[in-house]
């Protein structure tokens, strides 16, 4: 059995373009976890893998920022044709759905989720968000890719999980940005 595919684990803060103000004046470091996300989402559609600037300059180009904002993900597919813009799922108010999340990965290969920044915090709308990949998940934990650091690393290992919470817990809505073909298979 061959190895599923895997994302390109790429860093917001590669020296390369950290300092690079990707929509309006917010530059990698200070802001550009989705961006970064959607990039390594590209890694799974496209065999010459898109760098997370070029995703910013195509996903400015099809109008998909407000601000520093990815705002009109809706977008994502007139700036990335390998692309699609499956919706939200918010998991704000009630534990995430691991079901769907699982099927989201077997289905695509991975998926962006939300995590609050700093855990203790206040919710991911007010300001304390951020976004990882989701490779894997198994009985009590899952396998992201951090845009913060570009690491694999187990959500239980990461700086936004707190002692005794649950994947569940931890995950507060996913961004269903997918490879065209529904498969894993570069394009």
């Amino acid at each position: 059995t061959p190895e599923p595919a895997r994302v390109i684990a790429f860093s917001q803060r590669d020296s390369r373009w950290a300092g690079e103000a990707y929509a309006g004046n917010t530059t990698f470091a200070q802001a550009g976890c989705l961006v970064t996300c959607v990039a390594m989402i590209a890694s799974l559609a496209y065999a010459d893998a898109p760098l997370p600037p070029d995703v910013a300059r195509a996903l400015r180009n099809a109008g998909a920022f407000a601000g520093g904002f990815l705002s009109n993900p809706a977008r994502i597919p007139a700036a990335l044709a390998q692309l699609e813009w499956g919706g939200v799922a918010h998991w704000r108010e009630h534990p995430a759905d691991l079901d769907a999340l699982t099927h989201e990965i077997a289905a695509y290969g991975a998926t962006i989720a939300e995590v609050k920044w700093n855990p203790r915090g206040p919710m991911p709308q007010m300001g304390n968000q951020h976004f990882v990949i989701v490779e894997g998940l198994d009985g009590t934990d899952a396998q992201i890719v951090d845009p913060w650091d570009g690491e694999r690393k187990q959500l239980s290992e990461s700086r936004y999980r707190l002692p005794g919470w649950t994947v569940a817990r931890t995950l507060y809505g996913m961004r269903m940005v997918r490879p065209v073909t529904g498969e894993t298979g570069k394009e």
